[in-house]
């Protein structure tokens, strides 16, 4: 049953998508199913080299590669192991990594890492001279002159302190970060980021935007509600909403360690899985169907229902497998039908993590 759940929630995640218009049903047959999934493989194929070969995601990568052997910027990887990982990721890139210092403490304060930072290519580092801001101007690769500038406007932390029995663990963290990167005046890179943290050092409520054009990733969520927590999550190509996860999640108890009902969306292009996922009070031999409620859609128009069927999937062994079922009463495999789109999908974020 556990490994049951864990399928169909991680189909739940990845690809669900709401919509509070009526949903309109319709008669598809398992071969256009697939060459839906097909086809949105393609797209997501030409969304990871828009991506990666985007001027904003190479000018991180240009100025990455400064940073690399820089005295007069350096920075430390955060060593905590938190969930806030991907948080993690843009305090590195925008605080830590451009921090203006000489020793290994990561910056307490705006005012530790002011200052205006131009790359001197006689002696391959920056040179620093003072600013209200902290804006760094480097070349991007093939570039004689520093036509990038990296421009941090705001940035606010917070003291957490976390007290383990006789030890005391005191840290910043930001909560606001408001920066740019402009190639030849031209803004590649964007980010405004708002978190709001927990007394233990874990994020609980945040507002977070970052362009790397032609990309927007927006990213919002809410953990200060007793029994409840929510998340919204997008991303755009230009203007068109590619991918989305919006979801709710109630808990057993306010100390939110046992979910108990899930709701909400996620969407990658046209394929969605709508519903929602019901555990309280199931018994161990419950049948899925009786509280898993989902449909596969393309768009706003349902596809199928997703029904599970008790199957042997070894010897001696059965379990349930997720199926679509169509209008008419076809059936295809979940995970065969959308495992295109699972493989690309873990090849994108691996490709944008790099």
């Amino acid at each position: 049953m556990k490994k049951l759940l864990g399928i169909s929630l991680l189909g739940f995640f990845i690809l669900t998508g709401c919509n509070n218009d009526e949903d309109r049903e319709v008669d598809i047959t398992s071969d256009e199913a697939k060459a839906l999934v097909s086809s949105s493989v393609d797209k997501m194929g030409d969304d990871v080299v828009s991506l990666i070969e985007s001027d904003g995601a190479k000018a991180i990568v240009d100025f990455a590669a400064l940073l690399e052997n820089s005295t007069v910027i350096g920075g430390r990887v955060n060593e905590k192991a938190w969930t806030k990982e991907k948080v993690d990721l843009i305090i590195q890139y925008f605080v830590n990594g451009p921090a203006a210092r000489t020793s290994n403490d990561d910056p307490t304060s705006f005012d530790e890492i002011k200052g205006l930072y131009e790359w001197n290519p006689e002696v391959e580092d920056f040179d620093k001279s003072a600013s209200d801001f902290f804006i760094v101007k480097f070349p991007t690769e093939g570039s004689q002159t520093n036509n990038a500038e990296l421009k941090i406007s705001q940035l606010e932390f917070v003291t957490i302190r976390e007290v383990y029995d006789d030890f005391v663990d005191e840290y910043e963290v930001p909560s606001i970060i408001v920066g740019y990167v402009k190639v030849d005046d031209v803004t590649v890179v964007e980010l405004d980021f708002e978190v709001n943290w927990s007394s233990i050092g874990s994020p609980e409520k945040a507002d977070i935007n970052l362009f790397v054009t032609p990309f927007t990733f927006e990213l919002s969520f809410d953990d200060t509600f007793a029994n409840s927590s929510s998340v919204l999550s997008r991303m755009f190509f230009d203007d068109d909403l590619i991918m989305e996860l919006d979801l709710s999640v109630e808990f057993e108890s306010q100390e939110k360690e046992e979910p108990v009902y899930f709701e909400g969306s996620v969407s990658y292009r046209e394929i969605k899985i709508a519903g929602s996922v019901d555990i309280r009070n199931i018994e161990d031999d419950a049948d899925p169907n009786d509280f898993i409620d989902l449909a596969l859609f393309s768009g706003d128009t349902k596809v199928g229902d997703i029904v599970f069927v008790l199957e042997e999937i070894e010897p001696g062994f059965e379990d349930y497998v997720p199926y679509v079922e169509y209008e008419d009463g076809s059936k295809d495999n979940l995970e065969d039908l959308l495992e295109p789109v699972f493989e690309d999908m873990e090849d994108f974020f691996n490709e944008f993590e790099d």
